[in-house]
């Protein structure tokens, strides 16, 4: 599970190793001392890990940080006046942004951003031979305008220019240049999956032949567009072009992310470090995807805060899968662990995953996980099923304030929020219904009422 299902929020609780509510960032709109007095002067889990426990620490893409750091702030645009700048705890570092901004913004507000300045600095073709700057053909695809026309085609828009091999690269760049007499530690932070969803044409075609389940209660919602019968009539015979949009091309993203992931382990291998390396796999959000007629993230519903998390390297269980609840919050926390830094800073309440890794039941974790974001709070425990049956499984209960929000991603069979209500609850058993079909709000008072004094003060409470 995530702290917060949205990009700056969990990034923040990752930094900070705080709980959503405890770091002050509500959204993506950055950090504000305002909202939270003294979050300048706060230290982050990488600063901890490079001053405290000697690591030389990287970043690369799209962070989703505070931008203006003291050595590598995400671009050189002017910075407001009374912006502090702050050290947040990097060796090294090559930010970029994401997919939106480097489409849309100019490149006078964001001069010197990397992957804009790439796509500035080089020239593709498009199909009939004509010769643009790449940046002409990515923002044509990223702004959803296929076609000669707008410079998106399958000539001009291939994976040399695609954001997540951009990053790739940098990641590669940066194992190059560390220093070869300290443990390293680095970030590397894919702008995919992630909306606009699209794929270059050899992408697209690696899924087209396939069948892709369908969403969850929407029947052909976000079905595959290369599919449909319609696109292939009109193209029959043709270089399939880039295509955005469907859960297939989701898939083709992911599919390529693995590829360009395993690049860079391998890269690790061929340095001769893995077998000293921790490799962790994780998502800052999940992603609705047409699940019950909603796409996006930001709500408490299975595909939006559960992510995938994989781990691997010296002394983790090989093939083990861990069932129960975890946090990404606790990440910071694990490599902490792992430097041998002991100390916390203040306020950080960060965990370690260590003693499910090494299957070291005796080493304390988490005893359950929060997220929130928004309208609503939620807490996911680990406990016997009922009095009467000892099987342990997780629930999950929510906290909503608001009577419209919760609409968003619901299932059909979720309970209605009650009408002049100030606050609702709903609770679900996360391992026998992960999709959310069967409330228990009505039936398992006794899981409510030890659920609820640990939901954050204020809410439902």
């Amino acid at each position: 599970y995530v702290p917060s299902p949205f990009c700056g929020p969990v990034r923040s609780c990752m930094a900070f190793g705080m709980e959503y509510d405890a770091t002050g960032v509500p959204a993506n709109s950055g950090w504000s001392e305002i909202r939270a007095p003294g979050i300048f002067q706060r230290t982050t889990t990488y600063k901890l890990l490079r001053d405290e426990g000697g690591y030389h620490t990287m970043t690369c893409g799209k962070d989703d940080f505070y931008e203006w750091d003291i050595k590598f702030p995400k671009y050189a645009i002017k910075k407001p006046k009374r912006t502090p700048v702050v050290d947040l705890g990097f060796a090294d570092a090559i930010r970029s942004d994401g997919k939106v901004r480097v489409a849309k913004l100019s490149d006078e507000r964001c001069k010197d951003e990397p992957y804009r300045t790439f796509l500035n600095g080089i020239t593709v073709k498009t199909d009939d031979g004509t010769e643009i700057s790449a940046r002409e053909a990515y923002k044509g695809c990223m702004m959803w305008h296929l076609g000669a026309k707008n410079r998106c085609d399958a000539t001009s828009f291939q994976e040399e220019i695609y954001p997540d091999d951009f990053v790739r690269d940098r990641a590669i760049e940066l194992l190059d240049r560390k220093p070869a007499d300290k443990p390293w530690f680095m970030q590397v932070n894919f702008p995919g999956p992630h909306e606009p969803i699209v794929s270059t044409s050899k992408m697209a075609a690696s899924v087209m032949d396939r069948k892709w389940p369908d969403p969850i209660d929407r029947p052909g919602y976000l079905a595959c567009p290369q599919q449909k019968r319609k696109f292939q009539i009109m193209n029959r015979g043709k270089v399939l072009p880039p295509q955005i949009g469907g859960r297939c091309n989701y898939a083709a993203e992911l599919e390529h992310l693995d590829e360009l992931m395993f690049s860079i382990v391998k890269h690790v291998e061929e340095m001769g470090e893995l077998d000293n390396t921790i490799v962790i796999v994780a998502g800052d959000h999940g992603e609705n995807l047409g699940d019950n007629g909603a796409s996006g993230k930001g709500m408490p519903w299975h595909a939006s805060i559960s992510t995938p998390l994989f781990i691997m390297g010296p002394g983790v269980g090989e093939g083990k899968v861990h069932e129960g609840p975890v946090s990404t919050l606790d990440l910071g926390g694990t490599w902490l662990d792992y430097a041998d830094v002991s100390n916390l800073g203040p306020g950080m309440t960060t965990a370690s995953l260590r003693s499910i890794l090494v299957g070291d039941i005796t080493i304390p974790r988490r005893p359950y996980v929060s997220s929130g974001y928004g309208d609503w709070r939620a807490v996911i425990k680990e406990m016997p099923t009922s009095p009467e049956d000892p099987t342990i499984t997780s629930y999950k209960l929510i906290c909503w304030k608001s009577g419209k929000a919760w609409k968003k991603g619901a299932p059909r069979s979720a309970t209605p929020f009650p009408s002049g209500a100030p606050w609702h609850l709903m609770l679900y058993d996360t391992m026998r219904d992960p999709d959310d079909f069967e409330p228990l709000d009505q039936t398992r008072p006794d899981v409510i009422a030890e659920l609820l004094p640990l939901l954050p003060e204020g809410w439902c409470r």
